[in-house]
């Protein structure tokens, strides 16, 4: 049995029919099993080709729609940039507008089905070049700067492009900035086409950089500032600051503008009146900010004054006391009591809250030979550093008791 097996497999008869379907199935593989082909779709890029030498192409189409069939083998190994090209043909073209066709070329076993567009119109321009001088375009300069100079390196370029568009440049910029101006340093800055807003990717520029170097300098002037004295601390509590006089009370600075408009006042350094009981005068040196110069001295005279606060009490319904000898046994005063106000340092009259009267009232009796006479009420202070300042009533009437 297995050598008729045998013998079967390697006949030639038997070796043809197998080779007939294998053969069969690779065709019906590769053709998908049926007559339809299979439609793809891509953007490609238009190539031009037989440029003409010194020329510029205008308004190239940047992609082309195009559609392909092939059988489902070739559709699946498609390489787009390499088995669909799509140009235009520029061969013996004079400069002008033309209205071309789309050629595509297709690798074997393709099919173009769709173009989209199918017809180009082009623009074919001269190439031209030409020399143009950079003129520096500068920033808003502000007050207390002025520009002594600008220079550019190189201060022409070339521009080369397409005939029309050369036409259009009105002018080459650069364009710094007033800190660019500012650095003392050699900067480099972009070459700007004008007018702006326009196309200007097909034109070259060369070189596309430029050096600049500026020299500004800063204006300086002279103004007339208020001196001010930083105070720290208070007097003693029982005094009043009621004036600080600087002299001079303004000095001259000289600076850039920008500066000195900043500056509204200039100060000293601090005063320390922490706890003073007298008037002072002293020397100050004045803080000069950074970037201007003090005219003048360094130093002014401060002279602080000072006032005695002074805090008030009253003493209210005193005994009036009777003092000296009489010449009558029995007499009597009226009012017998009497209101008495006294001034003082603050802390002074503090301390004397809930003590003793700081006063004592009497009238003097002491050679009195009248019945009846209005007498003056008298203060005797007990404390130093009062002063009385009212006394109510002022006189009692001494009157004889019969």
């Amino acid at each position: 049995m297995m050598k008729r097996f045998d013998e079967l497999f390697s006949s030639r008869a038997f070796l043809k029919v197998v080779s007939l379907v294998l053969a069969f199935l690779l065709w019906f593989y590769v053709t998908g099993g049926s007559d339809t082909d299979i439609v793809r779709s891509y953007r490609l890029a238009l190539q031009l080709r037989n440029v003409p030498s010194g020329v510029v192409i205008q308004r190239v189409p940047k992609d082309i729609e195009v559609q392909v069939a092939a059988n489902r083998f070739l559709a699946s190994n498609i390489i787009p940039e390499k088995d669909i090209v799509c140009y235009v043909d520029l061969q013996g073209l004079e400069p002008g507008r033309h209205t071309l066709p789309v050629k595509v070329s297709l690798s074997a076993g393709l099919k173009l089905i769709s173009l989209n567009p199918s017809m180009v119109e082009l623009r074919l321009d001269r190439t031209v070049e030409k020399s143009i001088s950079v003129v520096p375009e500068l920033p808003q300069i502000m007050d207390g700067y002025v520009v002594r100079s600008i220079a550019l390196f190189p201060s022409e370029v070339i521009v080369r492009g397409s005939e029309s568009d050369i036409e259009k440049i009105t002018k080459a910029v650069v364009t710094p900035t007033l800190a660019d101006l500012l650095s003392k340093e050699k900067r480099s800055f972009n070459v700007i086409l004008e007018p702006r807003g326009h196309d200007w990717s097909s034109v070259t520029v060369l070189p596309d950089k430029i050096n600049l170097e500026a020299e500004v300098d800063i204006v300086k002037i002279k103004k007339e500032i208020p001196v001010i004295v930083p105070i720290e601390g208070e007097p003693h509590p029982d005094y009043l600051v009621t004036s600080i006089v600087t002299t001079p009370g303004t000095v001259i600075l000289e600076g850039p503008k920008l500066t000195l408009d900043e500056i509204k006042a200039i100060t000293t350094k601090p005063l320390d009146i922490k706890g003073i009981t007298n008037n002072i005068e002293v020397q100050l040196p004045i803080s000069v900010p950074k970037n201007v110069t003090l005219l003048g001295e360094t130093n002014v005279t401060v002279r602080v004054s000072l006032k005695q606060k002074i805090a008030t009490m009253k003493y209210e319904n005193l005994r009036i006391e009777v003092r000296g000898r009489g010449i009558y046994k029995e007499w009597e005063i009226s009012p017998s009591q009497a209101n008495v106000v006294i001034t003082g340092p603050p802390s002074l009259i503090a301390s004397l809250e809930g003590k003793d009267p700081a006063v004592a009232v009497y009238v003097d009796i002491t050679n009195i030979v009248s019945r009846r006479l209005s007498i003056p009420v008298n203060v005797e202070i007990k404390v130093k550093g009062i002063e009385v300042t009212s006394i109510d009533p002022e006189r009692v009437t001494f009157t004889v008791v019969e």
